[in-house]
């Protein structure tokens, strides 16, 4: 047996999938500050420093410095007065309006290729209605962490189905923003059964749809949940 087959038979063991190749330590601790601030261990304002992530996670602070580096780039850490390690941004009304108008705009364009005339919809459709399935299963646990992941799948996939390939690296650069609000939104959700049937909906409207109400459909799903809910008990 081969050292590879022996490592897979010990991966499947343990019930865990193989590491993907090119996932660096410095990913890992990013990935782990994004979901500690979306489930707000890390609150707005607040310091964060190499040395803190370096001997939370176990690692070197050269990984910790470079995960910092790229979320400070991105906008999801910055800079402190004090000049002394970063501090985590504030997802502020006018943050989420900003992110809001940016994701309306990417995705109007993503949704527009997905549902170009031609284009074969059926495997995106076969795609979301498996995350759908798992969408579902989750509504009940009420972890709004894993609900927000399985909420950015759904739209990373229509991204990719897209083949827009510059939309899908625009669409990943707005995702570590997304999961953070995604997470709210679902934290905030008195009804995750309506949020599950919101996204079938949105599943109906690419299997069937036309183009043109691309907009409009957005907008509706977009709508936080609490926002919607006060519209639908007014008749909205």
């Amino acid at each position: 047996m081969t050292s590879r087959n022996a490592q897979t038979q010990q991966d499947r063991a343990w019930g865990v999938a193989p590491i993907q190749r090119g996932r660096t330590t410095a990913d890992e601790v990013e990935e782990r500050l994004i979901l500690a601030i979306a489930r707000g261990d890390k609150a707005a304002g607040e310091r964060i420093t190499e040395a803190e992530v370096a001997a939370a996670l176990n690692v070197s602070r050269v990984p910790a410095r470079e995960a910092m580096q790229k979320l400070q780039l991105r906008g999801i850490l910055v800079g402190g007065r004090d000049q002394r390690g970063l501090r985590v941004a504030d997802y502020s009304p006018r943050r989420i309006a900003e992110l809001f108008e940016l994701r309306l705009a990417l995705e109007t364009i993503i949704f527009q290729h997905v549902m170009r005339p031609g284009h074969d919809r059926a495997p995106l459709v076969g795609e979301l209605d498996g995350i759908i399935k798992a969408m579902g299963s989750l509504s009940g646990s009420g972890d709004p962490v894993a609900l927000g992941s399985v909420d950015l799948e759904f739209h990373r996939a229509v991204a990719r189905h897209s083949e827009n390939e510059l939309a899908a690296q625009i669409w990943e650069g707005l995702a570590q923003h997304m999961i953070i609000v995604f997470c709210r939104d679902w934290a905030d959700a008195a009804d995750r059964t309506g949020e599950v049937q919101l996204h079938a909906r949105l599943v109906e409207f690419i299997r069937n749809g036309d183009a043109a109400d691309i907009p409009e459909q957005l907008l509706r799903h977009f709508t936080a949940p609490m926002t919607r809910a006060r519209g639908e008990a007014n008749g909205v």
